[in-house]
């Protein structure tokens, strides 16, 4: 996450990171949400990624606005009201908005903060082989896509419409995804031919992890701002 002379290591970063989404998910006042926002905010301008950051997080305000908006005009457990914005659901769509936001946030900063070949050669020490499998995953999410809008168009062009009714939509979802799911089996298994003939085993070798104080101060830390929060939500 640093990446001056004090780097934090990556798995570090991912325990820290845990614990600040666990920390957004116990708390429910808006304020302390806030104020937990803010300070990630502020983390990302002292690292060089507001500008990057903001990028990302636009649609997710918006998201958030529009949350506000419905749960102060239709929320049921709205009693009292300003013109017809309900006070109990415009604290409800804050919370919520700001819970989202502030684990987009954190979680937008880990990423930016690390490329993304280096996550996922991290995992190898959790398993040799999670970090080969993710990466072909993602390697292979567009090329299913692509293989989508190909056979969408396909079978358009042969006549197929859509409808308007459940039952013709599923019928029509089913004649695109029978052929990328048998794509994707034979894609799948020619990977796995060409993996063996490149000599991939199941014969693999851990990675240690060698941590050193500063990263293990990360760690407690993290684990500290968690106990810290759930003592403010469930102290009382």
């Amino acid at each position: 996450m640093w990446q001056g002379e004090q780097k934090i290591h990556i798995g570090a970063q991912a325990i820290l990171v845990m614990s600040g989404v666990l920390s957004f998910i116990l708390l429910h006042s808006w304020l302390a949400l806030l104020i937990l926002t803010l300070l990630l905010l502020v983390l990302a301008a002292f690292l060089g990624l507001f500008g990057s950051l903001l990028k990302r997080l636009t649609p997710i305000v918006y998201l958030s606005v529009v949350i506000i908006v419905l749960h102060s005009l239709v929320n049921p457990h709205n009693l009292h009201y300003i013109y017809v914005f309900g006070l109990e659901g415009f604290n409800y769509g804050l919370t919520t908005s700001l819970r989202l936001l502030g684990i987009v946030t954190l979680t937008q900063i880990f990423m930016l903060s690390n490329p993304l070949s280096k996550i996922i050669s991290s995992l190898c020490w959790i398993h040799p082989d999670l970090g080969t499998i993710l990466g072909l995953v993602l390697s292979i999410l567009p090329v299913i896509r692509e293989q989508m809008e190909v056979t969408l168009n396909v079978q358009k062009a042969r006549g197929m419409r859509i409808g308007k009714y459940p039952w013709q939509r599923i019928q029509t979802y089913l004649a695109v995804m029978i052929p990328i799911i048998i794509k994707s089996m034979i894609r799948a298994q020619t990977m796995a031919q060409l993996l063996h003939v490149r000599g991939y085993n199941s014969k693999r070798i851990h990675k240690r992890v060698n941590w050193n104080s500063f990263d293990k101060l990360v760690v407690v830390s993290g684990l500290g701002i968690f106990l810290i929060c759930l003592w403010i939500q469930y102290g009382d």
